[in-house]
């Protein structure tokens, strides 16, 4: 990291960015091409176009990664960090450009590699953009290939980086037509949206996305949401942008979330799941990952691996996930409904009000590392400043196309199961009936009160009906 004259070397952390970002689109469309190229050879090609991989405009959310690189360098400074290890930064402060009283003006943007490897460490672990491109570029085009229609395998220590595919469920008929998502615009194979997002976890960065639940397809509802996780066997995402109330002293619009590994399988009234997930800010302001402190479980890391889950933590240090629909108590637990990630059971730290009247996200709990999900605060995240109104939600299956495919089997058969509960449920009641019915209890029932009213003291006399 430094030059033949013993100076530090550094880069522009926009720089940086932008090329892991071009190398990821690079690597992305060469690898459809080469199995576009597999496919043509058994006749069921695709026209691939490169222009889909290449960002209309500047990406608006690029600025926002490069804060957070940014905001990660001085903290690093003003720790006497940037020697590597797994440390969590605090991003509770805005960015600035001065960094130190050392720094000099034409390093304010730039950062030096153990900077941007502790930042990436902790932040963007998938960003291997330039490994990605290179092994497309030599294997998945080499002569030697079988032809079987495989891709090549990576080699150990090089995990790829995708621009993720988007798919959503065909709906049988509908006169209204809802793009695919209201957060990644078309053409989705080039949105820096999810390349960001991709950089920050294996399981995202695995290749499918699968849309459950739209407010732009489904309307915007929690209980629509909930229906939409509930039974889902993998791992998902969920993505909140917030309305502009700035005017009200409350934060701006941003888009913010939550990832995790483990499924929504179950309502309870406490927290479940294990440390496979975290909280995130997206933007306008900087980038943050928020993931738990390791005070808990730990299983569960290998997206590909048995899913560990615990149940019922004891402690708040292990609150990774909520989910606590009114309808499972008719709303006399005292608890919050909704869905919720980290805080404790009657406030959750990001939170979605089943009525979406109370959603909140919070600074900090026992659970995640501490630091703002919302942006455009003039002052310090507090209680005071942690509600938000909701303008877009969407949630992702992500995975591996097995992975996704396994998961929406699962939730196909959970809602076979419950509607088979509830037919048999009804059977049994109508059968029922039919036995009082015929027994005479029924109709002993029904007009039992009539015979209580000719007996009254004073009561009204019933006319009897001629035949």
């Amino acid at each position: 990291n430094q030059n033949q004259h013993g100076k530090s070397v550094r880069a522009e952390a926009s720089a940086l960015i932008r090329t892991a970002y071009y190398l990821t689109l690079a690597a992305s469309y060469l690898k459809r091409v080469a199995a576009n190229t597999n496919s043509s050879r058994s006749g069921k090609g695709e026209s691939i176009s490169w222009k889909d991989f290449v960002p209309q405009s500047d990406p608006k959310n690029i600025q926002s990664m490069v804060d957070s690189l940014l905001h990660s360098a001085i903290k690093q400074r003003q720790n006497g960090g940037g020697m590597g290890g797994n440390f969590g930064f605090d991003y509770s402060y805005p960015t600035t450009t001065n960094f130190t009283a050392s720094s000099t003006s034409k390093d304010d943007t730039t950062v030096s590699l153990e900077e941007f490897l502790e930042w990436a460490e902790t932040t963007t672990p998938m960003m291997s953009a330039l490994p990605t491109f290179l092994f497309v570029l030599f294997a998945f085009f080499s002569p030697s290939l079988s032809g079987d229609g495989k891709e090549p395998s990576f080699p150990p220590g090089v995990t790829p980086l995708w621009i993720p595919s988007l798919t959503i469920d065909q709906p049988i008929q509908s006169k209204y037509s809802s793009p695919t998502s209201s957060f990644f615009l078309d053409p989705s194979s080039s949105s820096f949206d999810l390349f960001a997002l991709s950089c920050t976890s294996l399981t995202l960065a695995s290749g499918r996305w699968h849309r459950l639940f739209s407010s732009e397809a489904n309307g915007l509802s929690c209980n629509r949401l909930m229906h939409a996780l509930l039974g889902y066997g993998g791992p998902t995402i969920i993505l909140i942008r917030s309305k502009d109330a700035t005017d009200k002293g409350k934060c701006g619009s941003g888009v913010f979330g939550v990832y995790t590994f483990t499924p929504f399988s179950q309502e309870s009234s406490g927290f479940y799941g294990n440390s496979d997930c975290f909280l995130f800010r997206l933007g306008p302001d900087p980038m943050a990952v928020y993931r738990p402190k390791g005070g808990g479980d730990r299983g569960g890391m290998d997206a590909f691996g048995t899913n560990n889950t615990t149940s019922n933590q004891e402690s708040e240090t292990c609150n990774y996930m909520y989910f606590n629909p009114e309808a499972r108590s008719k709303g006399y637990d005292g608890l919050a409904h909704g869905i919720g990630f980290g805080g404790t059971a009657d406030l959750p730290r990001l939170f979605i009000d089943e009525v979406l009247d109370s959603c909140r996200a919070a600074p900090e709990d026992l659970t995640y590392e501490k630091g703002p999900l919302l942006s455009g605060l003039k002052e310090s995240n507090t209680s005071a400043t942690s509600q938000f109104d909701i303008e877009a939600m969407e949630a992702w299956g992500v995975g591996t196309q097995q992975v996704v495919n396994e998961a929406l089997l699962a939730r196909d058969g959970e809602r076979h199961d419950a509607e088979k509960r509830i037919r048999q449920a009804m059977k049994g009641a109508k059968g029922a009936f039919l036995e009082d019915m015929q027994s005479g209890l029924v109709g002993n029932k029904v007009f039992q009160h009539r015979d209580q009213m000719r007996g009254r003291d004073g009561g009204c006399e019933m006319d009897e009906v001629e035949e």
